[in-house]
């Protein structure tokens, strides 16, 4: 315990002076798609029963129960506080055989990147966490590749699945693909049962993923849209090498511009990968590992690639899930973490009498993070600011009920800059604070594409918005309410009385001027049957593989085997 003293302070003074303003203060980070709220209602969509693509299916779940026990906020700050905490403590587990200064050289890396600083900026939190379970995958891949016919090594491996799986799609895929390259043998015995824990450790997104049928997803020119950028002279490859180049610009940290810290920030890499390939053991393996995520985030900014992932998009539609190819470059910040750690090791066998000079090169390598990423320091230097819902919107989620179905204008994009949330760009909270059924129009404008909405929900509420008379098509089609968030500019509204008009926010009661439809509709479709078994089958088997791997693990007289 000792001598984990140093990783825990390492790993606490990085989460503190990252999330230290989230931290220290009341209120929420509400930025790009991170969105809590006080109290989230529970509603089936959370679990994937609403046929909408899975996105943020089961993690969801998880939040509007743990927001039935403590506030929203402090979920918040849990999971980003207990993500660092589990990375930096984990990537450090992965190199324990290294002294002190290497495995604090692993923490800086891993949780001070550029990687880090972008997803934290476009409020990619639930991604950050898959990232940041990574360290704990390997460690359950080495286990099992120590003896892989051993069922119980599977264990760890499936409780880092499920987990990655919870977090979301793209994570789960990682997961995986970081536990088979790091993980199988030749022997092909153990393949099926790595297949099978993966499979069913995902079944909470693929599910309902596989069985929304009625959703339709674009593939016209996303994934160049989604692809990596260069931030600055030094090129593309340079930019990702050094683990940056996220496509949405506007979020870069202003150091990132100059070539000149980019090819420093490349300088980094190279010594971690120098410092992997002469001090790792699984050099061969781990270096595949970066140069496959290396490669797929590199794939829609080469040549016929962005084609070649469109044309594989429109035959297997759930390939546009992964469309973001950029946040696939985790991995290698994972690579790199392990290489510095051996790097620095590798530095300091130098030293000797006279050569004291090379402890400089020592603390360079672990500080050189975060002096190449200042940005990073106190919620993206003070981009991210934290902020309180007013009261109004508790007060709309009192009159909404949990059977209704509400449309939120403006119907323009999903993204809304508040006054309130310092006009900062944040994925609407209404569908997260409101109960019921809540409809925003989830087009996504990028700088040269729109990408046009993919639920079949938001297609109808665009047509009847469209008629003649708004407010008797969208009673038609089962809507109740209509809410409409001012501060956006001029917006078309629907003609209805106002049931509540205060702090910005402004309901509509359709119900008032005639009845509801009830029935099934194109916005209130129904589930088959059998879809919402299968959906509950997935949720079933993914929490009993969770529920007996730990039970595996913590069984009488397991505690020394079961380390890693």
């Amino acid at each position: 315990m000792r001598k984990q003293l140093p990783d825990l302070a390492v790993t606490g003074a990085v989460a503190l002076v990252v999330l230290g303003p989230l931290l220290l203060g009341s209120g929420f980070w509400l930025v790009g798609d991170m969105v809590f709220v006080p109290d989230q209602p529970w509603k089936p969509a959370w679990l994937g029963l609403d046929g909408a693509l899975p996105r943020a299916v089961p993690m969801d779940a998880l939040v509007s129960l743990a927001s039935y026990v403590i506030p929203g906020a402090l979920v918040q700050k849990a999971l980003l506080l207990g993500g660092f905490l589990a990375g930096g403590l984990g990537v450090a587990r992965l190199v324990r055989e290294q002294a002190w200064f290497a495995r604090a050289a692993a923490i800086t890396l891993f949780c001070w990147n550029p990687w880090v600083h972008e997803r934290l900026l476009i409020g990619q939190w639930a991604i950050l966490l898959g990232y940041l379970l990574l360290p704990w995958v390997a460690l359950a891949a080495l286990r099992l590749r120590r003896d892989p016919r051993d069922p119980g090594n599977l264990a760890p491996a499936a409780i880092v699945l499920v987990l990655s799986g919870v977090c979301s799609p793209s994570s789960g895929v990682m997961a995986v693909g970081v536990l088979a390259v790091l993980g199988l043998t030749r022997d092909r015995r153990g393949w099926w049962r790595v297949a099978l824990v993966a499979v069913v450790a995902n079944l909470p997104w693929l599910v309902p993923a596989l069985t929304a049928d009625a959703v339709r997803v674009s593939t016209d020119g996303v994934f160049a849209g989604f692809a990596a950028r260069a931030e600055s002279g030094a090129g593309t490859l340079a930019s990702l090498l050094s683990l940056g180049g996220i496509w949405k610009t506007s979020i870069l940290a202003g150091e990132r511009t100059s070539a000149v810290l980019v090819l420093l920030s490349c300088l980094l890499s190279i010594a971690a990968l120098g410092g992997l390939w002469r001090g790792a053991p699984d050099r061969v393996r781990w270096l595949g590992l970066g140069g496959a995520a290396l490669v797929l985030a590199l794939l829609p900014t080469v040549g016929p690639g962005a084609a070649l992932l469109e044309g594989l998009g429109s035959a297997v539609p759930g390939v546009a899930l992964l469309r973001d190819s950029h946040r696939f470059l985790a991995p290698l910040g994972l690579v790199l973490a392990v290489g510095v750690a051996h790097a620095v090791t590798l530095v300091r066998a130098q030293v000797r009498p006279g050569r004291g000079a090379l402890w400089s090169g020592v603390a360079l390598l672990v500080v050189a993070p975060v002096l190449l990423l200042p940005s990073l320091a106190w919620g993206g230097g003070g981009e991210i600011q934290r902020s309180s819902y007013p009261r109004a919107w508790a007060d709309v989620a009192d009159i909404v009920g949990p059977d209704d179905v509400t449309v939120v204008l403006p119907w323009a994009g999903s993204y809304r800059g508040f006054d309130w949330n310092h006009r900062r760009a944040v994925l609407d909270p209404a569908p997260r604070f409101l109960p019921g059924t809540v409809l925003v129009d989830d087009s996504v404008r990028l700088t040269d594409i729109v990408v046009p909405p993919e639920d079949p929900r938001v297609v109808a509420v665009s047509r009847a918005l469209d008629q003649a008379d708004p407010a008797a098509a969208l009673r038609e089609q089962g809507v109740r309410w209509v809410l409409v968030e001012e501060g956006m500019g001029a917006v078309d509204t629907p003609d209805a009385p106002v049931r509540y008009d205060a702090g910005g926010l402004t309901l509509l009661d359709l119900a008032a001027d005639g009845p509801v439809a009830t029935g099934e509709t194109d916005v209130r479709p129904g589930m088959a049957r059998w879809q919402e078994i299968l959906v509950a089958f997935g949720h079933g088997l993914a929490f009993l593989l969770l529920l007996v791997a730990v039970t595996w693990i913590l069984r009488p007289g397991s505690n020394g085997r079961h380390t890693t």
